[in-house]
């Protein structure tokens, strides 16, 4: 059992790590105005390696990352496959998971050769979350032995499991709205706040209707997590949930933070970058605490 559980848990974790850095990454592609430094793909400039200017190197090394993260994928695909007992049980999430990726590396190269349109550069995005969740819920699988963990029959916490993964969906679809701000240039279309324009009903149309979108959609996720970490102050929980859900509150309130602070200072790229990555490991955590309440 080991000997197939050990090799793939340090290698997913990595993985993740490398997803993580590669997504905050590409944030600092987009802040910087670098997503069209590059104008060819999968070449730069029709060249393998690139000339020595800042915008291309930021754009080079997301590619660059990008490759990493590829291999690392295929080198999980390659152990996993070859273990009996991890591709009966995760076969299926595999398949998926390269599926995903072979999207994301054709989206990535759309969002390019397309010139940033901002469906492209959301759907990236958005699929970027999605294989980042694909490959945490494969490595908590394996964690969970060959065998897995029963699952818990305490109606509560299977409660509060179902309202977790909403929750991180909450996150998700929040992720999708933050990339239409900043891919459309709304980002600083509201520069007061908590009120935009001195007021808190400001038209919904045009950059401050995608702006102030954005807002109430963290009102709600915010809603959602302070919900869920209060039902689940009655329930008694096993310390790996409980630490889960007080991780999640503290990344809330960090990531709310970070938000007000990406409109009041005007969008310094260290605390815009800070609030993607931020927004990732919310949405990681969440989906940890799904897979622990179940189990609880």
């Amino acid at each position: 059992m080991n000997e197939d559980r050990s090799p793939l848990v340090p290698l997913l974790t990595t993985t993740l790590v490398m997803i993580f850095v590669l997504v905050v990454w590409g944030g600092v592609v987009r802040l910087s105005g670098s997503g069209l430094a590059i104008p060819d793909w999968p070449l730069a400039e029709g060249k393998i390696l690139p000339r020595p200017h800042p915008n291309v190197l930021i754009e080079y090394i997301h590619r660059a990352l990008a490759g990493f993260v590829g291999l690392l994928t295929l080198a999980v695909a390659f152990l996993l496959y070859r273990s009996r007992v991890w591709r009966r049980r995760l076969g299926g999430w595999m398949a998926v998971a390269l599926a995903v990726l072979a999207l994301q590396v054709f989206m990535g190269a759309r969002v390019v050769l397309e010139e940033l349109p901002v469906d492209r550069v959301v759907s990236h995005l958005v699929l970027a979350f999605l294989f980042f969740g694909i490959l945490l819920a494969m490595t908590l699988r394996i964690q969970d032995g060959p065998e897995g963990r029963e699952a818990t029959r305490d109606r509560r916490a299977l409660h509060l499991s179902a309202w977790a993964g909403v929750a991180s969906l909450l996150v998700l679809a929040q992720v999708a709205l933050g990339g239409w701000v900043s891919s459309s240039g709304a980002a600083l279309a509201c520069l007061d706040f908590p009120t935009c324009h001195g007021t808190f009903f400001p038209r919904m149309e045009g950059l401050v209707g995608i702006h102030y979108g954005h807002r109430l959609g963290a009102y709600v996720v915010t809603l959602a997590v302070l919900g869920l970490l209060i039902r689940s102050i009655a329930v008694p929980l096993p310390p790996r949930a409980r630490w889960i859900l007080r991780i999640s509150g503290i990344l809330l309130g960090l990531q709310f933070a970070l938000g007000v602070g990406n409109v009041l200072l005007l969008l310094p790229l260290p605390v815009s970058a800070a609030h993607l990555g931020t927004a990732l490991i919310l949405f990681g955590s969440l989906r940890i605490a799904h897979h622990e309440l179940a189990r609880a």
